[in-house]
Protein backbone atom coordinates (compact mmCIF):
# COMPACT_ATOMS: atom_id res chain seq x y z
CA UNK A 1 0.00 0.00 0.00
CA UNK A 2 1.54 3.23 -1.32
CA UNK A 3 1.53 6.06 1.48
CA UNK A 4 -0.38 9.00 1.24
CA UNK A 5 3.05 11.26 0.63
CA UNK A 6 4.32 8.63 -2.20
CA UNK A 7 0.73 9.07 -3.92
CA UNK A 8 0.51 13.20 -3.74
CA UNK A 9 4.56 12.88 -5.42
CA UNK A 10 3.10 10.43 -7.92
CA UNK A 11 -0.17 11.85 -9.05
CA UNK A 12 0.30 15.66 -8.99
CA UNK A 13 -0.36 15.92 -12.54
CA UNK A 14 -3.20 14.34 -12.33
CA UNK A 15 -4.88 15.91 -8.62
CA UNK A 16 -4.09 19.52 -9.87
CA UNK A 17 -6.00 18.62 -13.16
CA UNK A 18 -9.16 17.34 -10.83
CA UNK A 19 -8.79 20.36 -8.15
CA UNK A 20 -9.24 22.80 -11.87
CA UNK A 21 -12.23 20.63 -13.07
CA UNK A 22 -13.79 21.27 -9.88
CA UNK A 23 -12.94 25.00 -9.99
CA UNK A 24 -14.89 25.37 -13.10
CA UNK A 25 -17.33 23.26 -12.23
CA UNK A 26 -18.28 25.62 -9.33
CA UNK A 27 -19.12 28.86 -11.43
CA UNK A 28 -15.23 30.63 -10.79
CA UNK A 29 -15.74 33.85 -9.29
CA UNK A 30 -12.39 35.32 -11.64
CA UNK A 31 -13.42 33.88 -14.55
CA UNK A 32 -10.78 35.93 -16.38
CA UNK A 33 -7.41 34.02 -14.23
CA UNK A 34 -6.02 31.37 -16.85
CA UNK A 35 -5.69 27.92 -16.29
CA UNK A 36 -1.71 28.71 -15.88
CA UNK A 37 -2.73 31.61 -13.34
CA UNK A 38 -4.60 29.54 -11.80
CA UNK A 39 -1.97 26.35 -11.92
CA UNK A 40 0.61 28.44 -10.95
CA UNK A 41 2.69 26.84 -7.61
CA UNK A 42 -0.05 24.18 -6.82
CA UNK A 43 2.15 20.84 -7.89
CA UNK A 44 4.74 22.64 -6.25
CA UNK A 45 2.89 23.04 -2.56
CA UNK A 46 1.80 19.38 -3.46
CA UNK A 47 4.97 18.25 -3.71
CA UNK A 48 6.36 19.81 -0.71
CA UNK A 49 3.53 18.30 1.37
CA UNK A 50 3.88 14.71 -0.77
CA UNK A 51 8.14 14.64 0.14
CA UNK A 52 7.35 15.76 3.76
CA UNK A 53 5.15 12.92 4.22
CA UNK A 54 7.42 10.29 2.37
CA UNK A 55 10.70 11.75 3.89
CA UNK A 56 8.84 10.97 7.35
CA UNK A 57 10.43 15.09 7.96
CA UNK A 58 6.80 15.39 8.70
CA UNK A 59 6.94 14.07 11.95
CA UNK A 60 9.39 16.61 13.02
CA UNK A 61 8.42 19.59 11.00
CA UNK A 62 5.54 21.59 11.13
CA UNK A 63 2.90 22.52 8.72
CA UNK A 64 3.43 25.80 8.71
CA UNK A 65 7.39 25.30 8.91
CA UNK A 66 6.54 23.93 5.03
CA UNK A 67 5.74 27.97 3.79
CA UNK A 68 8.58 29.71 5.54
CA UNK A 69 10.13 29.78 1.37
CA UNK A 70 8.35 32.59 0.12
CA UNK A 71 8.78 31.13 -3.86
CA UNK A 72 6.58 28.38 -2.69
CA UNK A 73 3.59 30.83 -2.59
CA UNK A 74 2.04 33.55 -5.36
CA UNK A 75 -0.34 35.09 -3.53
CA UNK A 76 0.74 38.65 -4.75
CA UNK A 77 -0.43 37.48 -8.23
CA UNK A 78 -3.87 37.03 -6.94
CA UNK A 79 -3.91 40.47 -5.87
CA UNK A 80 -2.47 41.98 -8.58
CA UNK A 81 -5.57 40.60 -10.18
CA UNK A 82 -7.60 41.42 -8.17
CA UNK A 83 -8.64 38.20 -7.09
CA UNK A 84 -10.90 38.15 -3.38
CA UNK A 85 -8.86 36.27 -1.16
CA UNK A 86 -12.03 34.79 -0.02
CA UNK A 87 -11.65 32.73 -3.60
CA UNK A 88 -7.43 31.92 -2.57
CA UNK A 89 -9.12 30.59 0.73
CA UNK A 90 -11.76 28.26 -1.57
CA UNK A 91 -9.39 27.37 -4.01
CA UNK A 92 -7.45 25.88 -1.48
CA UNK A 93 -10.78 24.46 0.03
CA UNK A 94 -11.17 22.50 -3.18
CA UNK A 95 -8.15 20.44 -3.23
CA UNK A 96 -8.19 19.14 0.52
CA UNK A 97 -11.78 17.88 -0.89
CA UNK A 98 -10.80 16.43 -4.15
CA UNK A 99 -7.98 14.24 -2.55
CA UNK A 100 -10.17 13.01 -0.40
CA UNK A 101 -12.29 12.31 -3.31
CA UNK A 102 -10.05 10.96 -5.18
CA UNK A 103 -8.66 8.40 -2.46
CA UNK A 104 -12.22 7.04 -1.97
CA UNK A 105 -12.53 6.59 -5.55
CA UNK A 106 -8.98 4.61 -5.95
CA UNK A 107 -9.92 2.69 -2.90
CA UNK A 108 -6.12 3.37 -1.35
CA UNK A 109 -6.40 3.75 2.32
CA UNK A 110 -4.23 6.08 3.87
CA UNK A 111 -3.31 6.87 7.94
CA UNK A 112 -5.52 9.12 9.91
CA UNK A 113 -2.23 10.89 11.03
CA UNK A 114 -0.67 11.09 7.57
CA UNK A 115 -3.88 12.45 5.92
CA UNK A 116 -4.33 14.92 9.08
CA UNK A 117 -0.99 16.37 8.43
CA UNK A 118 -2.02 16.79 4.87
CA UNK A 119 -5.45 18.27 6.12
CA UNK A 120 -2.91 20.73 8.00
CA UNK A 121 -0.46 21.69 6.04
CA UNK A 122 -2.65 22.89 3.49
CA UNK A 123 -4.71 24.86 5.93
CA UNK A 124 -1.25 26.63 6.74
CA UNK A 125 -0.76 27.08 3.14
CA UNK A 126 -4.07 28.94 3.02
CA UNK A 127 -3.33 30.71 6.11
CA UNK A 128 -0.10 32.15 5.19
CA UNK A 129 -1.60 33.00 1.79
CA UNK A 130 -4.12 35.23 3.37
CA UNK A 131 -1.25 36.53 5.45
CA UNK A 132 0.59 37.51 2.39
CA UNK A 133 -1.93 38.54 0.58
CA UNK A 134 -3.37 40.63 2.86
CA UNK A 135 0.50 42.19 3.06
CA UNK A 136 0.93 42.75 -0.01
CA UNK A 137 -2.32 44.69 -0.58
CA UNK A 138 -1.80 47.07 2.40
CA UNK A 139 1.50 48.06 0.99
CA UNK A 140 0.17 48.69 -2.39
CA UNK A 141 -2.23 50.49 -1.42
CA UNK A 142 0.44 53.01 0.73
CA UNK A 143 2.14 53.16 -2.34
CA UNK A 144 -0.95 54.20 -4.41
CA UNK A 145 -2.60 56.35 -1.66
CA UNK A 146 1.29 58.48 -1.75
CA UNK A 147 0.74 58.72 -5.40
CA UNK A 148 -2.11 59.71 -5.23
CA UNK A 149 -1.38 62.30 -2.27
CA UNK A 150 1.56 63.68 -4.20
CA UNK A 151 -0.51 64.39 -7.39
CA UNK A 152 -3.04 66.27 -5.88
CA UNK A 153 -0.19 68.32 -4.60
CA UNK A 154 1.39 68.62 -8.06
CA UNK A 155 -2.04 69.64 -9.20
CA UNK A 156 -2.45 72.38 -6.76
CA UNK A 157 1.00 73.45 -7.28
CA UNK A 158 0.29 75.79 -10.16
CA UNK A 159 -2.54 77.80 -9.37
CA UNK A 160 -0.93 78.40 -5.62
CA UNK A 161 2.16 79.77 -7.41
CA UNK A 162 0.32 82.28 -9.10
CA UNK A 163 -1.65 83.37 -6.31
CA UNK A 164 1.50 83.33 -4.29
CA UNK A 165 3.16 85.75 -7.22
CA UNK A 166 0.28 88.27 -6.91
CA UNK A 167 0.10 88.76 -3.35
CA UNK A 168 3.96 89.62 -3.61
CA UNK A 169 2.93 91.73 -6.47
CA UNK A 170 0.68 93.61 -4.00
CA UNK A 171 3.50 93.73 -1.30
CA UNK A 172 5.87 95.45 -3.30
CA UNK A 173 3.92 97.87 -4.69
CA UNK A 174 1.97 98.30 -1.45
CA UNK A 175 -1.41 99.14 -4.11
CA UNK A 176 -3.79 98.21 -6.04
CA UNK A 177 -3.31 95.78 -9.12
CA UNK A 178 -3.95 96.24 -12.77
CA UNK A 179 -7.24 94.61 -14.30
CA UNK A 180 -5.07 92.11 -16.07
CA UNK A 181 -3.75 91.01 -12.80
CA UNK A 182 -6.59 90.78 -11.47
CA UNK A 183 -8.45 88.86 -13.68
CA UNK A 184 -5.62 85.99 -13.80
CA UNK A 185 -5.77 85.84 -9.84
CA UNK A 186 -9.77 85.73 -10.23
CA UNK A 187 -9.45 82.94 -12.61
CA UNK A 188 -6.77 81.39 -11.06
CA UNK A 189 -8.92 81.47 -7.67
CA UNK A 190 -11.51 80.07 -9.88
CA UNK A 191 -9.74 76.93 -11.25
CA UNK A 192 -8.05 76.17 -7.79
CA UNK A 193 -11.70 75.93 -6.55
CA UNK A 194 -12.73 73.70 -9.49
CA UNK A 195 -9.63 71.39 -8.84
CA UNK A 196 -10.82 70.79 -5.12
CA UNK A 197 -14.11 70.30 -5.90
CA UNK A 198 -13.62 67.81 -8.58
CA UNK A 199 -11.42 66.04 -5.64
CA UNK A 200 -13.78 66.21 -3.38
CA UNK A 201 -16.23 64.88 -5.92
CA UNK A 202 -13.98 61.79 -6.49
CA UNK A 203 -13.45 61.45 -2.24
CA UNK A 204 -17.33 61.42 -1.56
CA UNK A 205 -19.12 59.42 -4.46
CA UNK A 206 -18.59 56.48 -6.76
CA UNK A 207 -19.21 56.94 -9.95
CA UNK A 208 -23.06 55.57 -10.02
CA UNK A 209 -23.75 57.76 -6.50
CA UNK A 210 -22.26 61.56 -7.88
CA UNK A 211 -24.83 63.89 -8.56
CA UNK A 212 -25.52 65.53 -11.76
CA UNK A 213 -27.23 68.87 -12.34
CA UNK A 214 -27.22 69.75 -16.02
CA UNK A 215 -28.11 73.54 -16.98
CA UNK A 216 -28.44 74.61 -20.72
CA UNK A 217 -25.01 76.19 -21.46
CA UNK A 218 -23.01 77.38 -25.14
CA UNK A 219 -20.20 75.09 -24.97
CA UNK A 220 -18.07 77.31 -26.84
CA UNK A 221 -18.83 79.70 -23.94
CA UNK A 222 -17.20 77.13 -21.73
CA UNK A 223 -14.06 76.06 -23.73
CA UNK A 224 -13.10 80.05 -23.94
CA UNK A 225 -13.27 79.83 -20.14
CA UNK A 226 -10.90 76.57 -19.46
CA UNK A 227 -8.57 77.91 -22.62
CA UNK A 228 -8.35 81.66 -20.75
CA UNK A 229 -7.52 79.89 -17.31
CA UNK A 230 -4.75 78.33 -18.86
CA UNK A 231 -3.16 81.10 -21.63
CA UNK A 232 -0.67 81.88 -19.61
CA UNK A 233 0.64 78.49 -18.94
CA UNK A 234 0.63 78.21 -23.09
CA UNK A 235 2.47 81.70 -23.62
CA UNK A 236 5.17 81.22 -21.08
CA UNK A 237 6.12 78.17 -22.96
CA UNK A 238 5.41 80.08 -26.66
CA UNK A 239 2.55 77.27 -27.48
CA UNK A 240 -0.39 78.21 -30.11
CA UNK A 241 -3.91 77.76 -28.25
CA UNK A 242 -6.69 77.37 -30.64
CA UNK A 243 -9.91 77.40 -30.76
CA UNK A 244 -12.71 75.91 -33.39
CA UNK A 245 -16.33 75.97 -32.14
CA UNK A 246 -19.84 76.59 -33.17
CA UNK A 247 -20.46 79.84 -30.94
CA UNK A 248 -24.56 79.38 -31.39
CA UNK A 249 -24.45 75.51 -30.13
CA UNK A 250 -26.26 74.80 -26.63
CA UNK A 251 -26.15 71.17 -24.87
CA UNK A 252 -27.64 70.75 -21.50
CA UNK A 253 -24.96 69.59 -19.77
CA UNK A 254 -23.83 69.50 -15.99
CA UNK A 255 -21.21 72.64 -15.81
CA UNK A 256 -19.14 71.45 -13.09
CA UNK A 257 -18.35 68.13 -14.65
CA UNK A 258 -17.56 69.40 -18.36
CA UNK A 259 -14.81 72.06 -16.37
CA UNK A 260 -13.79 68.81 -14.83
CA UNK A 261 -13.07 66.94 -17.67
CA UNK A 262 -12.43 69.43 -20.42
CA UNK A 263 -10.38 72.11 -18.28
CA UNK A 264 -7.91 68.76 -17.29
CA UNK A 265 -8.09 67.37 -20.85
CA UNK A 266 -6.07 71.24 -21.71
CA UNK A 267 -4.41 71.34 -18.68
CA UNK A 268 -2.41 68.09 -19.73
CA UNK A 269 -2.33 68.65 -23.23
CA UNK A 270 -0.23 72.16 -22.03
CA UNK A 271 1.56 70.48 -19.56
CA UNK A 272 3.22 67.44 -22.10
CA UNK A 273 4.06 69.82 -25.39
CA UNK A 274 6.86 71.39 -25.67
CA UNK A 275 6.04 73.24 -28.68
CA UNK A 276 3.85 73.64 -31.54
CA UNK A 277 -0.08 74.28 -30.33
CA UNK A 278 -2.88 72.63 -28.61
CA UNK A 279 -6.62 72.90 -30.15
CA UNK A 280 -9.61 72.49 -29.01
CA UNK A 281 -12.65 71.67 -31.51
CA UNK A 282 -16.07 71.23 -31.09
CA UNK A 283 -17.62 68.95 -33.22
CA UNK A 284 -21.28 68.10 -33.64
CA UNK A 285 -23.11 65.21 -34.33
CA UNK A 286 -26.81 64.43 -34.93
CA UNK A 287 -26.87 62.70 -30.74
CA UNK A 288 -23.92 64.17 -29.11
CA UNK A 289 -21.11 66.78 -29.35
CA UNK A 290 -17.35 65.90 -29.37
CA UNK A 291 -14.84 67.98 -27.69
CA UNK A 292 -11.64 67.36 -28.70
CA UNK A 293 -8.25 68.68 -27.58
CA UNK A 294 -5.19 68.04 -29.93
CA UNK A 295 -1.70 68.58 -29.05
CA UNK A 296 1.80 68.06 -30.94
CA UNK A 297 3.15 66.67 -28.00
CA UNK A 298 5.47 63.46 -27.88
CA UNK A 299 2.26 61.29 -28.19
CA UNK A 300 1.48 58.56 -26.05
CA UNK A 301 2.64 54.98 -26.34
CA UNK A 302 0.38 52.27 -27.24
CA UNK A 303 0.76 49.95 -23.61
CA UNK A 304 0.73 53.30 -22.02
CA UNK A 305 -2.78 54.15 -23.88
CA UNK A 306 -3.97 50.84 -22.66
CA UNK A 307 -3.59 51.66 -18.85
CA UNK A 308 -5.15 54.96 -19.24
CA UNK A 309 -7.95 54.42 -19.28
CA UNK A 310 -8.79 51.37 -16.75
CA UNK A 311 -11.53 52.08 -14.03
CA UNK A 312 -9.64 53.75 -10.93
CA UNK A 313 -10.95 54.47 -7.10
CA UNK A 314 -9.44 57.25 -4.88
CA UNK A 315 -6.16 56.44 -3.41
CA UNK A 316 -5.92 53.66 -6.33
CA UNK A 317 -4.97 55.44 -9.23
CA UNK A 318 -3.51 52.33 -11.24
CA UNK A 319 -0.80 54.63 -13.25
CA UNK A 320 -3.25 56.99 -14.35
CA UNK A 321 -3.17 61.04 -13.22
CA UNK A 322 -5.05 62.34 -11.26
CA UNK A 323 -6.25 64.86 -14.24
CA UNK A 324 -7.25 61.79 -16.49
CA UNK A 325 -9.00 60.18 -13.87
CA UNK A 326 -11.15 63.07 -13.00
CA UNK A 327 -12.13 63.68 -16.63
CA UNK A 328 -13.06 60.12 -17.26
CA UNK A 329 -15.27 59.83 -14.43
CA UNK A 330 -16.46 63.40 -15.40
CA UNK A 331 -16.96 61.84 -18.93
CA UNK A 332 -18.41 58.49 -17.49
CA UNK A 333 -21.54 59.90 -15.20
CA UNK A 334 -22.77 61.97 -17.70
CA UNK A 335 -23.33 59.70 -19.69
CA UNK A 336 -20.28 60.30 -22.25
CA UNK A 337 -16.96 58.63 -23.26
CA UNK A 338 -13.35 59.73 -23.18
CA UNK A 339 -11.00 58.58 -25.84
CA UNK A 340 -7.68 58.48 -27.37
CA UNK A 341 -5.78 58.42 -30.66
CA UNK A 342 -1.98 58.60 -30.73
CA UNK A 343 1.34 58.05 -32.22
CA UNK A 344 4.57 58.39 -30.24
CA UNK A 345 5.92 61.63 -31.78
CA UNK A 346 2.89 62.94 -33.46
CA UNK A 347 0.69 64.06 -30.98
CA UNK A 348 -2.53 63.28 -28.74
CA UNK A 349 -6.07 63.70 -29.39
CA UNK A 350 -8.25 63.09 -26.67
CA UNK A 351 -12.03 63.41 -27.89
CA UNK A 352 -14.94 64.16 -24.99
CA UNK A 353 -17.93 62.78 -25.92
CA UNK A 354 -21.35 63.98 -24.56
CA UNK A 355 -25.31 64.12 -25.55
CA UNK A 356 -26.62 66.86 -26.15
CA UNK A 357 -29.24 66.64 -23.31
CA UNK A 358 -27.95 64.91 -19.90
CA UNK A 359 -30.40 63.94 -17.36
CA UNK A 360 -30.55 64.69 -13.72
CA UNK A 361 -29.26 62.71 -11.16
CA UNK A 362 -29.99 63.58 -7.29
Amino acid sequence: MASLGELLCDHTDELVHRWYERWLREGPPSPQLTEAALKDHLPIQLRVIGAALRDGSASRQSPRELWMQAERLAPEQRAVDEVLIAEVVREYAFLVEEVRIWLDARGERVSVEDYSYFSLATFELAAESARRYAKFRAERLARERAEYVAGIAHQLRTPVSTLNLGVQQLERGQGALDARTLERLRRTVNRLGRLVDGILRMERFKPEELPVHPEVLAPAHVIDQIVADYEHDACKKGLRLEVFANRSARMQVDLDLLVDALGNLVQNAIKYTVKGFVRVTLVEHEDAVVFKVEDSGPGIRPERQRELFRPVTPGQPGGVGLGLSIAFRAAAVQGGTLELESTPGQGSTFSLRLPWTVHARE
